[in-house]
């Protein structure tokens, strides 16, 4: 096999994972309008899973009205028993093919809210978000009419106010009862999104982050309503779940998170007991980073926040070709690899790698005509992939019959 690295099995916290290639989740816009999820979405899912991954990471997950209310998009959600059952369907569908599943969690958008539903938009500060035209990526720049057209980019947020102590709090609980929701449904792990400008990420960044109570000033400030959660979650779930986080190695704006500070972020997170770090960079204040323009860019930043732990897994993306994959969990740079879009372009990437017909594969050409649907509030589609979008009217995809019982307690 030549590419022997990517297919050796990993384990992260409890969790047995067959190889080193996973999804990472990336939002789809397939939910149900009540953000149930959908047919569609479980047809998504299985299709990546046949593909021969060893883990999906699901697309954010909102955990209250709270976060639902300040955001256009629909995202699923998972704060209700109806939204925990659609969810089981799911997890089963990609069990029943193969992969195990990590549920991403998403407390709220933070910087990036919206008042358009009527509902003031809170974060840590009062900072906004400011996008600059550098910092779109190139091939999405002839996209961006600024408003109308191909594609509408926010390029200045909402200035939100300052949560409060009680907020904070609230929504901490609000989390860790939709992680319990996650793994009764049936999920392998926990991925908690502290990254790419969101709620928490807005509580670590220097800049979006003034505070001068308890969760401002210092990192270890800073740091403070992520670990709560991270804390208060494994109250919630137990210890035979896999718990982690996802947050930037580099904002990569002035004044942002740096690597020599997020690289104490990851030790403590390993310090504290927890089972992994998946990380990515930039933000939408710097999309070009965020979307990752050619192989290997988060490389060196990724090297620094490995050298900070032990033993604790660093998931990673950004690695396009099998030959760089493969080098990257090799060198050490990664202890896992997990595709975003090139599974939307070839959901069978794994599969081919493994058989040896890297040269079949279906390349994701970074046009991403994926990305800017999304912006536009639509559902992903693919240039270079037909089926995406329609893989609910391909039998392979459906789930296959399997004799089981029910099989998740929370200790």
């Amino acid at each position: 096999m030549t590419y022997e690295n990517l297919f050796k099995p990993i384990k992260i916290g409890p969790v047995e994972i067959k190889n080193r290639i996973g999804m990472a989740p990336m939002n789809l816009f397939f939910s149900n309008p009540d953000g149930s999820a959908s047919e569609q979405q479980m047809a998504y899912y299985a299709a990546r899973a046949k593909g021969g991954v060893g883990l999906i990471v699901t697309e954010a997950i909102r955990t209250s009205m709270e976060g639902v209310n300040r955001t256009y998009y629909a995202n699923l959600r998972l704060f209700d028993v109806n939204w925990m059952n659609r969810l089981s369907e799911v997890f089963e569908t990609i069990h029943c093919f193969g992969a195990k599943v990590f549920a991403q969690i998403n407390i709220g958008p933070g910087p990036q809210g919206t008042t358009a539903r009527g509902y003031e938009t809170y974060a840590a500060s009062a900072v906004g978000y400011e996008l600059t035209e550098e910092n779109i990526p190139k091939t999405l720049l002839p996209k961006v009419e600024k408003g109308e057209g191909r594609i509408y980019v926010h390029f200045k947020g909402e200035i939100p106010r300052p949560m409060t102590i009680e907020e904070i709090r609230r929504d901490t609980e609000d989390c860790m009862k939709s992680c319990k929701m996650a793994v009764v449904a049936g999920a392998d792990g926990i991925e908690i999104h502290a990254a790419h400008g969101y709620l928490l990420h807005s509580f670590l960044s220097p800049r979006f982050n003034k505070r001068t109570d308890q969760y401002g000033g210092s990192l270890e400030n800073r740091m403070r309503f992520l670990l709560d959660v991270m804390e208060r979650v494994r109250e919630g779930i137990g210890p035979k779940i896999a718990l982690g986080v996802r947050a930037v190695a580099d904002e990569h704006v002035p004044g942002g998170l740096v690597p020599d500070e997020m690289k104490l972020v990851a030790a403590e997170i390993e310090r504290l007991g927890y089972d992994f770090y998946h990380i990515c960079s930039g933000s939408y204040e710097a999309m070009r980073w965020m979307n990752c323009e050619k192989d290997g860019l988060w490389d060196p930043e990724t090297k620094v926040i490995k050298s900070a732990v032990k033993k604790m897994p660093i998931l990673g993306a950004a690695c396009h070709s099998p030959e760089l994959a493969n080098k990257a969990i090799g060198d050490g740079t990664y202890d896992m690899i997990l595709h975003g879009r090139p599974l939307m372009a070839d959901p069978e990437w794994a599969n081919k790698v493994k058989e040896g017909r890297e040269k079949e594969i279906v390349k994701c050409i970074r046009d991403l005509e994926c990305t800017a649907r999304l912006y536009s509030g639509m559902p992903v589609r693919c240039s270079q992939n037909p089926n995406l979008g329609r893989e609910r009217y391909m039998p392979e995809y459906w789930r296959p019959a399997v004799k089981r019982g029910y099989r998740r307690a929370i200790d």
